[in-house]
């Protein structure tokens, strides 16, 4: 279908769809936008069109992804936002698409293109930078980097991975263009405040491909840029909480942060370690300091067509852009050098396996969301699942697997990666004081 076609065609169902969005994360979606925010209702039509089925799961090279594109530019053009390579929004580049981090031998060379768009800052700072960004392409229909080779061939929207995010870069750009005004100069007395680019990169499901391209060739120098933030996966957060990792990039961030959030309905959760598994890793490996904004549990849905916008808590979503926008914001005018610094534990590998290769269901609900301390709380188990058959309890702490320490989910999730339905492991729980090491036969999706 022609791309232009194709984004007609989804701008004109994704209104009507709009009527019945999900603001609440609940099973009742016939509330509709009718007491929503104009925020909520300007993120919910974002996310909705990104994740329609007519843009068949965003693949780069597809007419689908290339609709969504022309959306995203249309946002930062109205926005108040300049180009951000040259005189175009647009940023092409070739890649090797096929397989999660490039590992399958059946890869083919696509183009893909990352969007991005630039607020000039002013003053003595307005030549440093803050980046805002996600990833706007998802799967296609499953051909790589689906959970389920049954699910092969169906579309995966790519509603929560990572229209949720993207959309939330569309709003938190329009915040901030209301907010400042743009001039080709400072005006005397202004407040010196740092330029602002926000990019949505293509090819993250295939290896960081997009982010990985626009540090190697920037459009700003990389040493200029003070700050990255990342949006990935924030369209399912669980009671109202965000896991907000990467603080410890520079020292000033912790506050920054908490700052950030005072009068958004969310509550970041500030994490320990950093996962080398979305776009901030390209930055970070630059020595940019970074902040990444998702989900505090991965659900089921992830990476299957079953990842669909009605599923999605827009409130908390919205909240999520509008946190993001407010840490941009501040960083953007915060008067000192945000000086980049190790993160313990940063996961430098680029192959190996990803969440999305997940073959196995251990079946329980994580319940402690993020929190700096080791392990992953158990706050309920699913029947006929691995961990029911093997007697792992609500309220055990999982504390390590095959005798290697769990930190937390997302590391947890990246272990359960590397087995196959049948494996036999060791799972080492902590309950009522006491460290159990409990046999688990391991089920299929």
């Amino acid at each position: 279908m022609n791309p232009v076609s194709t984004f007609t065609i989804s701008l004109a169902l994704t209104t009507s769809l709009c009527s019945t969005a999900n603001l609440s994360g609940q099973d009742d979606t016939t509330s509709g936008l009718h007491h929503a925010s104009p925020e909520q209702r300007e993120y919910t039509q974002h996310a909705m069109l990104l994740a329609h089925p007519a843009l068949e799961g965003r693949l780069p090279g597809s007419p689908g992804i290339a609709a969504a594109e022309q959306a995203i530019v249309t946002s930062f053009q109205s926005s108040g936002f300049r180009p951000a390579f040259g005189k175009s929004y647009r940023q092409p580049f070739e890649f090797k698409q096929g397989g999660v981090f490039g590992n399958r031998s059946d890869a083919q060379i696509v183009t893909g293109v990352n969007v991005g768009a630039t607020l000039p800052g002013t003053g003595a700072l307005r030549d440093q930078w803050v980046v805002l960004g996600a990833h706007h392409d998802h799967i296609g229909f499953g051909a790589f980097g689906s959970r389920s080779t049954a699910e092969v061939g169906q579309v995966h929207e790519g509603a929560d991975d990572n229209a949720s995010g993207t959309a939330a870069v569309m709003l938190a750009a329009r915040l901030l263009g209301e907010r400042f005004t743009q001039k080709a100069d400072s005006t005397p007395g202004e407040t010196p405040r740092r330029s602002i680019m926000v990019v949505t990169f293509s090819g993250e499901e295939s290896g960081l491909n997009g982010s990985r391209y626009f540090v190697e060739h920037s459009p700003i120098p990389i040493e200029q840029i003070d700050l990255m933030v990342n949006l990935d996966m924030v369209g399912r957060l669980v009671e109202n909480k965000v896991q907000v990792c990467g603080t410890q990039s520079a020292n000033v961030l912790p506050e920054l942060v908490q700052a950030a959030a005072e009068g958004i309905d969310i509550i970041p959760v500030l994490a320990t370690g950093l996962t080398s598994r979305s776009d901030h890793a390209s930055f970070y490996r630059e020595q940019v300091p970074v902040i990444f904004m998702t989900e505090t549990v991965f659900p089921d849905e992830y990476h299957t067509p079953e990842d669909e916008a009605w599923r999605l808590n827009f409130t908390s979503a919205t909240e999520a852009a509008r946190l993001a926008a407010n840490i941009v914001l501040m960083a953007s005018l915060y008067p000192k050098q945000l000086e980049w610094q190790e993160v313990p534990g940063f996961e430098t590998a680029e192959g190996g396996p990803s969440i999305s290769d997940i073959k196995i269901r251990f079946g329980i609900k994580p319940g402690n969301y993020g929190d700096t301390e080791p392990g992953v709380l158990v706050s309920g188990v699913s029947s006929g699942t691995s961990a029911e058959e093997a007697g792992i309890m609500t309220d055990d702490l999982l504390t390590a697997w095959n005798g290697n320490q769990i930190i937390g989910v997302r590391e947890w999730m990246l272990m359960m990666a590397e087995h196959e339905p049948g494996d036999i492991v060791t799972v080492t729980v902590l309950r009522n004081d006491e460290s159990l090491d409990i046999p688990v036969m391991l089920k299929p999706r």
